[in-house]
């Protein structure tokens, strides 16, 4: 009797305290994502692939209104690359600067942050999400792919990204998936399993279509990084029916994002494609962003980033 009155109040005990450092526990690593970004330093300064390097991490610097449009565009990775755990999920990466990831030089913008092998994508329904469609190719994608919204900088570890759970979403079914052998169209549109919660859907442009007099700017994660914006871009060739080019600063990782008529802050188009992203300093033994001439309105660079007009994936949302 007397063993087993002991063996009850042991168990209380241990139970007592491992709800205690559950609770510490699931306290800390809040307190650790929600921290400032600031304790990860950002680069200024390098030349940028078209004219003056303007990217930037989204971050609580930004206005309102961008931070509302970020919260709907979403990181896509393999689930091989997420280590899932009880509140959140480990995003796992290379840091760019090292020779496992894309061996940049040290002197480049966001050589210190880590790269994922991934895509973006954006909301534009409560549950529907636009990407290119060398994203999703085919049902394996949609079931070896999951979707991570809300990635900043701040969800940075020494690993790569920690996100919560409750951001990240998997894909149901491909609805419509285009990609042709030109590259003119390039868009899928997918269901996810479950609707976006807390997040709206992008405004999408319903009437008419760009000009080459506008200005547009991008959200994405260019090379895996955490969500960057991309401005000062001009509108080069508007001669495709189905698609456009612009002087973006994009890079593998932002197909998929979307680009944004700078006016109307509507979606214009789906980022596809573009131009070589690196070149290999010999000197140094390392590779730096290419750079390209971005031209002006009255003479435009010829060269440019692809994008597919967003009137291709008006009729999915009916």
């Amino acid at each position: 009797m007397l063993l087993s009155d002991f063996s009850r109040k042991w168990y209380c005990r241990a139970m007592l305290k491992t709800i205690i450092w559950s609770f510490i526990s699931s306290l800390l690593l809040y307190m650790h994502l929600t921290a400032s970004a600031g304790s990860i330093p950002n680069f200024e300064g390098t030349d940028a692939i078209y004219g003056k390097d303007d990217r930037s991490f989204i971050d609580k610097k930004f206005n309102v209104k961008m931070l509302e449009l970020s919260k709907s565009i979403a990181l896509i990775v393999s689930k091989d690359a997420v280590q899932k755990n009880f509140l959140y999920s480990l995003i796992k990466g290379q840091v760019l600067s090292d020779t496992t990831g894309i061996n940049l030089c040290l002197d480049e913008v966001f050589s210190n942050h880590h790269t994922v092998y991934g895509c973006t994508g954006f909301l534009i329904g409560e549950d529907l999400l636009a990407s290119a469609g060398h994203c999703f190719m085919n049902q394996s994608d949609c079931d070896n792919k999951l979707i991570a919204f809300n990635v900043q900088t701040r969800n940075e570890t020494k690993n790569g990204y920690r996100i919560f759970n409750k951001n990240i979403y998997e894909c149901s079914e491909i609805i419509n998936h285009v990609f042709d052998d030109d590259g003119i169209q390039d868009y899928s549109v997918i269901r996810l399993k479950k609707k976006a919660s807390g997040i709206k859907p992008l405004k999408l442009r319903r009437k008419g279509q760009i000009a080459t007099s506008d200005q547009v700017f991008m959200i994405g994660h260019p090379l895996g990084l955490p969500l960057v914006k991309t401005t000062n871009a001009i509108v080069n060739d508007i001669s495709e029916a189905h698609s456009f080019k612009t002087t973006l600063d994009s890079f593998e990782g932002n197909s998929g994002a979307p680009v944004f008529n700078s006016k109307t802050f509507e979606v214009e188009g789906v980022l596809v494609r573009g131009e070589e992203d690196f070149l290999q300093d010999q000197a140094h033994q390392c590779y730096r962003y290419q750079v390209y001439d971005q031209g002006t309105i009255d003479s435009p660079s010829i060269r440019g980033e692809g994008v597919n007009r967003i009137s291709d994936l008006l009729p999915f949302l009916k």
